[in-house]
């Protein structure tokens, strides 16, 4: 079956959405994890987005790739789920255990928890096209419509979000 198919049936086949699941999980997992460096929020917040994508799947109209619909829907989770935070006062949590990527060469090593907590500082929409356009690679066209901005709108608020970072980065 193609994924067009498995979109029409996926809204009363369980099967179907289930194979839309195991298509796209490891996809969307990623991106929300590099978005919220914590592995459980990342479980959790997927599961969330496939919730949400089950219950508008009837709204998919097939204009863009399925996956970027999936990671519009990611992205609107993560927001709500640090808009939750922030209300909760628990945002910016400070953590001291510093990670570092399994490459072979220490002088390419990145800190992904220095990055992260340097992102965590941004603002939503910046944390968002970054993570997209470095850690997702996708171009500023798709980061734009998977934030739901203008490509011209994404342009400036990813260099915003570089020039912001760098001062965050500079700062610690």
């Amino acid at each position: 079956m193609d994924e067009k198919e498995l979109i029409q049936k996926a809204p009363n086949d369980r099967e179907a959405f289930g194979e839309i699941v195991n298509i796209y999980y490891k996809e969307v997992f990623s991106y929300i994890y590099k978005r919220t460096f914590n592995k459980e929020d990342a479980k959790d917040l997927t599961q969330e987005t496939f919730l949400r994508a089950l219950k508008y799947l009837r709204s998919y109209r097939g204009k863009s790739p399925f996956i970027f619909w999936l990671l519009r829907i990611a992205t609107n989770v993560i927001n709500d789920h640090y808009r939750k935070e922030i209300n909760e006062n628990t945002f910016l949590k400070t953590k001291k255990n510093i990670y570092y990527s399994e490459q072979d060469n220490p002088e390419d090593q990145i800190d992904y928890k220095f990055i992260h907590k340097c992102m965590s500082k941004l603002s939503l929409g910046e944390q968002a096209v970054i993570t997209l356009i470095f850690f997702e690679h996708k171009n500023i066209k798709e980061a734009a419509f998977i934030i739901g901005r203008t490509v011209n709108a994404a342009k400036g608020l990813y260099y915003r979000a570089l020039k912001d970072l760098k001062k965050e980065m500079e700062k610690m």
